[in-house]
């Protein structure tokens, strides 16, 4: 259940949450005093990353519950907004009279650094045919049937072509809703690297293209990110069941309708607060028929990922306030 609020937060911050989960947070929220601290959490990092480019009135008014202005924060449609204000208030009720809570400040600085550790973001080493099957090792790229083609980024470089949506093998007769591609990153060296410098985020982003003509149906491309602990070896033989013992995820998405250019694209990025204790990160990248649409597998091989990037974004200790009611 932990990793469904995960999921739920997540959306909500990507503005990809629908009607119905809406209600389920906010219920949610209601219920679960460990759901409201991961909310807070989450929201808290969401204002500190985004503190360089939001005055100090838009930060106040957020810490006060009370929806941002259009012009502080557009990518919430505004039917969202009672919701992040009701939600605020329910976690700050299920404190004691004295709290303690954290504010950002525009003058906070937010480091970001490339990892390494995700091997081939741009698919240059690559063979031309992704190998099957989630990958049974760390560093390397596999799933769904999918090729590595040229020239289809601004650049002349590779790119990734996804060509058959596919049921997961360890799961019989699942639909073959998307093409998924995997890769296993390693954390474990971020452990020393990040004592004492403050809450940190990973950031999985990807350029998509789909270069169909306009009509041909709406299909989502995907950028999906899941932290876990322990050994990753046996991932490969149960994926997906072991998103059931996630330490967290981000995930987000675009609905393409076709029509696009294959110079233009859309850059999709996750994000996911990185826990203490992650020691691996599973990377996915997908394109497939929307969720919840009853709708054919996709039909593939004109749509395209390329610049794959895992990022580390670290903001320092936020300075503490006492809010006394």
């Amino acid at each position: 259940m932990k990793t469904d609020w995960h999921e739920l937060i997540q959306h909500y911050i990507a503005g990809t949450l629908t009607d119905a989960d809406a209600r389920l947070l906010e219920a949610t929220l209601k219920e679960e005093p460990a759901a409201a601290e991961l909310y807070l959490s989450y929201m808290n990092l969401d204002v500190a990353l985004e503190a360089h480019a939001s005055s100090s009135a838009s930060i106040a008014q957020m810490l006060a519950g009370q929806p941002l202005s259009l012009e502080a924060r557009p990518a919430r449609p505004v039917f969202w907004r009672p919701l992040m204000a009701a939600a605020a208030g329910l976690a700050l009720g299920l404190f004691s009279a004295s709290l303690l809570f954290a504010y950002a400040s525009p003058q906070a600085v937010v480091t970001a650094s490339r990892l390494l550790a995700l091997v081939d973001g741009g698919f240059e080493r690559q063979p031309d045919r992704i190998p099957s099957g989630f990958p049974s090792e760390i560093g390397v790229w596999s799933g769904d049937e999918a090729a590595v083609v040229s020239g289809r980024t601004k650049a002349g470089g590779k790119a990734l072509c996804f060509q058959r949506a596919q049921g997961d093998a360890a799961v019989p007769y699942s639909p073959a809703d998307s093409c998924d591609i995997f890769q296993v990153v390693d954390l474990r060296s971020l452990r020393s690297k990040g004592e004492g410098l403050g809450d940190a985020v990973l950031e999985l982003s990807s350029d998509f293209h789909d270069t169909r003509s306009e009509g041909g149906g709406p299909l989502r491309f995907g950028c999906h990110l899941y932290l876990f602990s322990g050994n990753p070896e046996a991932l490969h033989s149960s994926w997906p069941a072991p998103l059931r013992e996630a330490l967290g995820s981000g995930v987000a998405g675009w609905i393409s309708e076709g029509g696009g250019d294959v110079q233009e694209g859309r850059r999709v990025t996750a994000r996911c607060v990185l826990p203490a204790n992650a020691d691996f990160a599973v990377v996915q990248i997908a394109c497939g028929r929307p969720r919840g649409k009853a709708l054919p597998a996709p039909e593939l091989g004109r749509q395209f990922a390329d610049n794959v990037n895992l990022m580390l974004k670290t903001q320092p200790k936020l300075p503490v306030r006492l809010l006394q009611k």
